[in-house]
């Protein structure tokens, strides 16, 4: 059985994992351990006048409150504010935050670290440390405090405000870290959602699948690579999160008719290219000439778009400009060039627009 208890590094940063969570949920987050600890706003406390002063003044009107156990026994709770937030996203919280404690509490050393589901009032009332650590946080609201039980946790679905907040911080991960490997329970964890519901809201609002999307956008970053540098492919695959070079090729062929030294060898004339992720506020109706349009206005850059025999094209990005059909912008879609105007297709379905311009306009 662990005899050892966590170090004050290991408080710390639980405690700035927990304010790290609040601050992405919008969640108000807290932790006391039995022995006199509370974790609060990424400070650690262990004087009790102090912890009594934080809690009394905590004001919760709304809760879940989580039990925490290491090894067998009663260690803590947690306890987050439910006030203005779907039951459903506090329960898929619950993994989350167990998760926190995987990640730094070492259970070879210490025991495994459990939390558990949010109890309810009765449950809270016969459990005297428990009690009063509620009574303290609650004292000082206006109206009495609710604690969210279990059973409605599990009924609720998240609102479609948190589900855009959750997709978007979905969106920023992979965004952030698409030079490497990307799985869906590591972006599952940072949107706090279990990862099939996390796959069935990329389908819903996305229309697309999350292994698709997450390609797309590593497909679009490795055109850039091959046209804009002489890189070899390998390290070109290795560079966007591939472990396997034939892997690498596989998707790329599949996403765009070409292998990659085909299409370098096809693009070497490349000199810019503006790539556009998929953000959920793009508008589905909106069409490729719509969303390119909004980007680089978000992104001050000058954009003029011409219209002839009622097609539009793009004349100029920034400072390069058609030059007599010798160079000039094309665009293409999630890796492939398409036949109709930009001005013809929707983004309804699309994971990532680029704007290339060549050397000898297609």
């Amino acid at each position: 059985m662990p005899t050892y208890s966590p170090s004050q590094d290991n408080y710390r940063e639980l405690a700035h994992a927990l304010a790290t969570f609040t601050s992405l949920t919008q969640i108000n987050t807290i932790f006391f351990d039995f022995t006199g600890i509370l974790l609060k706003d990424d400070f650690v406390y262990v004087n009790h006048s102090v912890i009594e002063d934080n809690l009394t003044n905590q004001g919760f009107d709304e809760y879940a409150l989580f039990p925490v156990s290491r090894h067998i026994q009663l260690w803590g709770a947690i306890m987050c504010d439910s006030t203005n937030v779907s039951k459903k996203r506090l329960f898929l919280s619950r993994s989350y935050l167990e998760n926190l404690m995987h990640q730094i509490f070492d259970e070879e050393s210490l025991g495994k670290v459990s939390v558990w589901e949010p109890l309810t009032s009765d449950q809270v009332n016969q459990i005297g440390s428990l009690s009063s650590f509620v009574q303290m946080a609650s004292d000082s609201a206006s109206t009495p405090s609710k604690l969210t039980p279990p059973t409605a946790i599990n009924s609720q679905a998240i609102d479609s405000d948190e589900a855009l907040h959750s997709i978007t911080l979905a969106i920023n991960f992979i965004k952030k870290n698409i030079q490497r490997p990307i799985s869906l329970n590591e972006v599952a964890q940072q949107a706090f959602l279990s990862p099939s519901y996390l796959s069935r809201l990329f389908k819903k609002y996305l229309h697309v699948n999350f292994i698709e999307y997450v390609n797309n956008q590593k497909i679009a970053l490795a055109q850039e690579k091959l046209s804009m540098s002489l890189t070899p492919i390998n390290q070109i695959s290795t560079q966007i999160g591939f472990t396997q070079t034939s892997y690498f090729t596989k998707i790329f062929k599949k996403k765009t008719g070409q292998t990659p030294s085909e299409y370098r060898q096809r693009n070497h004339t490349i000199q810019k290219i503006y790539t556009i992720p998929r953000e959920i506020n793009w508008n589905e109706a909106g069409t490729i000439i719509d969303v390119s349009q909004d980007y680089f206005k978000s992104h001050h850059i000058d954009c003029h778009i011409e219209s002839s025999e009622g097609a539009t094209y793009v004349n100029s990005i920034g400072e390069l400009s058609d030059g007599n059909g010798e160079k000039g912008w094309i665009y293409t879609v999630d890796g492939q060039q398409p036949t109709q105007s930009a001005d013809e297709i929707t983004v309804h379905d699309k994971s990532v627009i680029q704007w290339v311009y060549t050397g000898q306009a297609n």
